[in-house]
């Protein structure tokens, strides 16, 4: 939830705190609190929101996804979700920390490892993580023996018909 620790008072200049939702100098009951997606929702604007979006689990993104259909419905804050929003390559992996996810990576097929890859670059983007995924993900093809890649051949050589009067078999 790293956009609402971001959100600041606009006269003061102090942080909001998470049960106050600043609207035109009154509080916000409890239960209109509990409803948002996350802390301090109401108060991003549509750009805000968008740009902080991949900060968030998916779970948490669910819940914004849920929240922003029923009430404001903004085509780009969806768009975004539709974007992010997709399953978590390895159980939890959201709630994971670096160190485990590479501990997770010791025992996964290339599969996997592209599928965190990807996801990884997608969200967090984090360095340590990334670097030595490629380097797992290189170490796993050369120690798993080449596959051998079909070589291409035109439907016609495949067929064993070929065309300008070539011989065929048995003929």
């Amino acid at each position: 939830m790293m956009i609402s620790g971001g959100v600041r008072e606009r006269s003061s200049g102090s942080a909001v705190p998470a049960g106050a939702a600043d609207r035109r100098g009154g509080e916000a009951t409890s239960a209109e609190e509990a409803q948002l997606p996350f802390a301090g929702y109401d108060r991003l604007g549509e750009r805000q929101l968008i740009q902080g979006l991949s900060d968030h689990s998916q779970s948490e993104l669910e819940a914004v996804e849920g929240y922003e259909r029923s009430h404001k419905r903004r085509e780009a804050v969806l768009n975004k979700l539709r974007y992010l929003r997709g399953s978590e390559p390895l159980p939890g992996y959201d709630a994971l920390g670096a160190e485990e996810i590479l501990a997770a990576l010791q025992d996964a097929d290339l599969q996997t490892i592209k599928k965190v890859r990807a996801y990884e670059r997608k969200f967090r983007n984090r360095p340590k993580v990334l670097d030595e995924v490629v380097r797992i993900q290189r170490a796993r093809r050369e120690a798993e023996p080449a596959r051998v890649v079909p070589r291409y051949l035109p439907a016609s050589a495949r067929s064993g018909a070929s065309s300008g009067g070539a011989k065929r078999s048995g003929a």
